[in-house]
């Protein structure tokens, strides 16, 4: 049985969206993606077996640039198929933004957000604690696409982050939701 169940092709980007079948664990397979003993070889594994999709479903000959790896909403991976490497969630469309303020530290940001002050530092390339005032600091995030039941308060639980957290990274004055609405969430200290 392959661990995806369903396929989106764009054809634009040549890029496979690939579903991880619901009947796995999302918690158990997160740890082990993300454990570093293990993190190249289940890597490995989301890509070959991404691949061995796309061998199937796909025309023969079809190129792939990349591979997007989502369990229900959550986006985990997006696999390149040049050189199978996976670019972190860290870069580009999933970090939120957030201006420094007067008086605020990297520390206080990072705790306002409940993300880890080494991956903002990483993030926004600094070899320091200096930030100034009108700075503005991506925040690494997971992206959250909005579903019927979803609320603020539901989606604040499932990721384990406060509301204020949420609304501060998305500048939402209310908890007032749309579908379809795309959110970012910051990413939990570890």
């Amino acid at each position: 049985m392959s661990i995806y169940y369903k396929y989106d092709w764009d054809e634009e980007n040549k890029e496979l969206t690939v579903y991880i079948n619901p009947t796995e664990a999302f918690y158990e397979f997160s740890v082990e993606y993300a454990s570093n003993h293990e993190k190249l070889s289940k890597r490995k594994n989301l890509l070959d077996s991404a691949r061995k999709l796309a061998s199937e479903v796909l025309p023969k000959g079809t190129v792939v640039n990349s591979y997007r790896v989502k369990f229900q909403q959550f986006l985990i991976a997006v696999l390149d198929e040049k050189n199978g490497a996976t670019r972190e969630l860290l870069e580009g469309p999933a970090c939120g933004s957030y201006k420094v303020k007067q008086n605020e530290t990297l520390k206080d940001i990072s705790q306002m957000f409940s993300v880890d002050e080494n991956s903002l530092r990483k993030v926004n390339q600094l070899d320091g604690e200096t930030i100034f005032v009108g700075m503005n600091i991506k925040v690494p995030c997971y992206l959250h696409t909005v579903v019927t039941s979803d609320s603020l308060l539901k989606i604040a639980k499932r990721y384990d982050i406060s509301r204020d957290s949420i609304r501060r990274l998305n500048n939402l004055d209310t908890d007032c939701l749309k579908i379809g609405q795309e959110l970012k969430i910051p990413k939990r200290m570890q």
